[in-house]
């Protein structure tokens, strides 16, 4: 198993809060989103590549993570991202409505 924190998010204190991503053969494009246990941060990242690696195998550490300290900047970069994939928009209005919900209960800047 990859130690990761996409593949691993326990081992680095972390729960997985969603992801979007497009279906493709060998290929994979993903924007994920964490929850650091011990405070409630909010953390994303966007992978994408062939099927050689594994998504997100590059990142080995919280700090090679984006936080979300300001909401509606994570909204406006996950719509620009979302706009050239073939995602559903159910599914990133969704995933949005969550950060949300999570970074208001953990005070961050909407």
């Amino acid at each position: 198993m990859y130690e990761d924190v996409y593949s691993s998010p326990e081992k680095f204190g972390l729960a997985t809060v969603g992801e979007l991503s497009e279906a493709m053969y060998y290929e994979f494009s993903i924007l994920a989103v964490w929850q650091r246990d011990e405070d409630g941060a909010l953390f994303w990242e966007i992978d994408s590549g062939c099927s050689c690696p594994s998504p997100f195998e590059w990142c080995k550490s919280v700090n090679e993570l984006r936080r979300v300290d300001d909401v509606a900047e994570f909204v406006r970069e996950t719509r620009a991202w979302v706009s050239g994939q073939d995602i559903e928009r159910d599914d990133v209005e969704r995933l949005i409505r969550k950060v949300r919900r999570l970074a208001k209960k953990t005070e961050v800047a909407a």
